[in-house]
């Protein structure tokens, strides 16, 4: 993706562009684990890839909100064909990955990477210091883990 590189594209716009254009970024998207498919500045929808289990999709869909980008994210996991969050039903199952895909909490991921829960968690930052957001690395901080997490061998599907 490339933006337009112009005295109209904002800071935060222009640093996305430059983390999705990024050796790190393509690696991923070259090997399947994650793709780039909207950007309407200040929201992105991404898909990341999951595990093969019965009856359950091999990737789940995600609008992230990048305000203030590269400082942090929010992502909410959405129906590709609504764009509506995605119903409890749909959301992926396990111990560990129940429990970031809640649905009885906001509906961003209950996750230290994630800008809006680490918000209401401060304690976060120190028990889950390793798993926080890092400026340097972008939406990679919330990828990465988010990926770990849908091809962990808890992921049950949906």
């Amino acid at each position: 993706m490339e933006a337009a590189l112009n005295h109209q594209t904002a800071p935060d716009e222009l640093a996305f562009c430059e983390h999705v254009a990024g050796a790190e970024f393509q690696a991923g998207v070259d090997a399947g684990r994650w793709r780039l498919l909207e950007v309407t500045w200040p929201t992105a929808t991404l898909a990341i890839s999951a595990a093969a289990r019965p009856n359950s999709p091999r990737e789940f869909f995600f609008c992230f909100e990048l305000s203030g980008y590269p400082a942090g994210a929010t992502a909410r996991p959405i129906d590709i064909a609504t764009g509506q969050t995605l119903p409890a039903e749909m959301r992926p199952k396990g111990e560990i990955v129940g429990h970031a895909f809640r649905t009885d909490w906001l509906e961003a991921l209950y996750v230290p990477w994630d800008r809006v829960a680490i918000e209401g968690h401060p304690e976060w930052r120190i028990r889950h210091a390793r798993k926080l957001w890092d400026e340097d690395l972008g939406i990679l901080s919330y990828l990465r883990p988010t990926h770990e997490l849908l091809n962990s061998e808890d992921y049950r599907g949906v």
